[in-house]
């Protein structure tokens, strides 16, 4: 798989941008105020616009990817049953380029269509290659939005391969269980995921209350000393 330059793709202001497996997510590149960000991710290595929407083909993202030597791939999401048999249609096609790596991913915001997309990628093809579960940006129970949209569409996947295959693509109990770790990634709070890295960088000696605590919740300067000494400790035992 070839390197995508991430840093550089997340130091533009592009909305919602986070890194998606091998690839990265955001808004829609067809976006005019995204003109300027074109070249910036075509030198840092992406290949392929994968569009999400469904609402037809975008041909001016199709002619923005020609002008910028990319590929574009439309895999429209939703839970209507024509859609689904479109995304069953195409899934192998979607498996290869996420894959593949060096992708952008996006719906028109780059959040919930590009959620459910990224858990049918894992829920019927990541989890049986030992890849983890999807990072969720808008199905997220903090901002108000529960996963009933996601397993709507999950549900009409699975019925779909088990009407064209004339058997479950896995067993009932193993599906529901993938979908309860979608629920569970919903319940995380964003501030935890969007600084998950950061807090790696963290040394021993170091405390960040906003991502540590949460919201900038009020510590105690005793408290602090006792987080920080654990760490110490924690990393002499390591």
């Amino acid at each position: 798989m070839k390197a995508l330059d991430i840093e550089r793709i997340m130091a533009t202001s592009i909305p919602d941008i986070h890194p998606a497996y091998g690839g990265v997510r955001g808004k829609t590149m067809s976006s005019r105020g995204q003109g300027y960000a074109w070249p910036v991710i075509k030198e840092a290595g992406v290949d392929t616009i994968i569009d999400l929407r469904n609402d037809g083909v975008n041909q001016r993202m199709m002619a923005l990817c020609e002008e910028y030597g990319m590929e574009y791939f439309y895999y429209p999401v939703d839970n209507h049953a024509d859609m689904i048999r479109s995304m069953v249609d195409l899934f192998p096609e979607l498996c290869r380029r996420i894959d593949r790596g060096c992708f952008y991913i996006a719906c028109a915001m780059g959040l919930h269509r590009t959620d459910i997309a990224l858990c049918v990628y894992w829920v019927f093809y990541g989890a049986d290659r030992g890849i983890e579960p999807p990072v969720l940006r808008g199905y997220l129970k903090e901002s108000g939005h529960d996963t009933s949209k996601i397993l709507r569409v999950l549900n009409a996947f699975y019925d779909e391969l088990a009407n064209r295959n004339g058997h479950e693509p896995m067993p009932m109990q193993e599906f529901k269980r993938r979908k309860q770790v979608i629920n569970e990634l919903s319940n995380q709070q964003a501030s935890n995921i969007i600084d998950k890295h950061r807090l790696t960088l963290l040394q021993p000696e170091q405390y960040d209350v906003g991502v540590d605590n949460n919201n900038f919740t009020p510590v105690s300067y005793r408290q602090i000393e006792q987080i920080i000494e654990r760490r110490k400790n924690e990393k002499d035992i390591t």
